[in-house]
């Protein structure tokens, strides 16, 4: 009889144990795919502003060529 619930609950500690586990490796997963869709994001954010600002360099150097005519 002892034995028997002193094996149910070792059992139940294990079975804690598995979702408490899972968990965790469902919140890592998680995490990571924050940390890489912020890294997209930053990297968009870049490649759009240098593209504005290319398209601001060329703007001023044509309004300089155009100047000097």
């Amino acid at each position: 009889m002892f034995l028997d619930q002193e094996l149910k609950k070792i059992q139940e500690d294990k079975n804690r144990l598995v979702i408490c586990c899972d968990l965790r490796r469902r919140l890592v997963h998680i995490e990571v795919q924050d940390i890489w869709s912020g890294v997209r994001r930053s990297l968009s954010n870049l490649t759009l502003g240098l593209a504005v600002a290319e398209q601001i360099l060329n703007f001023l150097r044509d309004r300089k060529g155009s100047c000097r005519r």
